[in-house]
């Protein structure tokens, strides 16, 4: 009887102790399932985060290398644009856009006639995109970017928004070290009524196809291709230099003046 109930004590578990660790068991794997649970989200949001910071400062840290080097920023003063225009020295990148593509929630970049590419890749999705331009008398333009990115998921525990505002120099005034042209013919213009130049220095030839007026607005003459208004005088030191005029027989004479205000002419090779 002795060892009868020696082997009944030691036969197995009760029903209550496989019930306790039943429980015991559930309670540890709901905890540990948490615990994974909670790891598994920090490390999506990490990445979320990290990539968004990533794409932020590339997309700053381009733009900010191209407006540096860019000859002109040619926005409109203190209008927000979400469209950075650049001028180059290069005919192969001139214009130089950086733009917000809303329909691809793409950041984008556009040389020349080069097809436009991302700055931006399609982890992240472009919310806003600001440019404004201003204006420093006595310094370089200025030009404030505000952007906003977030993850490109539809997982609200995995979304991640970062806003970036950043303000960008032009180093220097343009240097050009080759031929400058615009990107179409007889369209742009160089200055312009109130936002004129100071002083221009050539050295060479200077060709007008078209009116110049010099101190004054040129005469609006109809069936005139091209002509000269002065509003002042025009000034020859140089006694052997004048004025060359071509007669209709297709001989070229330089009128000259001679001591006492006589005016002479002497023929000459036409121009």
């Amino acid at each position: 009887m002795e060892l009868l109930r020696f082997k009944d004590r030691n036969s197995g578990f009760t029903l209550i102790e496989l019930l306790i660790y039943a429980a015991i068991f559930s309670v540890s794997a709901v905890f540990l399932v948490n615990i994974l649970t909670s790891i598994t989200q920090t490390q999506i949001k990490q990445t979320s985060t990290n990539e968004v910071a990533q794409q932020i400062s590339f997309v700053s840290n381009t733009t900010q290398r191209f407006v540096r080097e860019a000859s002109l920023i040619e926005n409109n003063a203190g209008v927000a644009s979400s469209t950075i225009l650049l001028r180059t020295t290069a005919s192969s990148t001139d214009p130089t856009r950086v733009y917000w593509d809303q329909t691809a929630g793409a950041i984008m970049l556009q040389q020349g006639t080069n097809q436009a590419v991302q700055l931006t890749n399609n982890k992240v999705v472009v919310d806003s995109f600001s440019a404004t331009k201003f204006e420093n008398p006595g310094g370089n333009a200025i030009i404030q970017i505000d952007l906003a990115l977030s993850t490109n998921t539809t997982v609200d525990r995995a979304r991640v928004t970062r806003f970036w505002r950043g303000a960008i120099t032009r180093i220097s005034a343009a240097t050009f070290d080759s031929d400058l042209l615009p990107n179409t013919s007889n369209v742009l213009n160089l200055g312009g009524t109130g936002s004129t130049w100071k002083n221009a220095f050539f050295e060479g030839a200077v060709n007008i196809i078209g009116k110049l007026g010099v101190g004054t607005q040129p005469s609006d003459i109809s069936g005139l291709a091209s002509g000269i208004k002065v509003n002042g005088d025009v000034s020859f030191m140089d006694s052997a230099k004048g004025i060359i005029l071509k007669a209709p027989d297709a001989t070229c004479y330089r009128v000259t003046v001679a001591n006492g205000g006589t005016l002479t002419t002497a023929s000459v090779t036409c121009p």
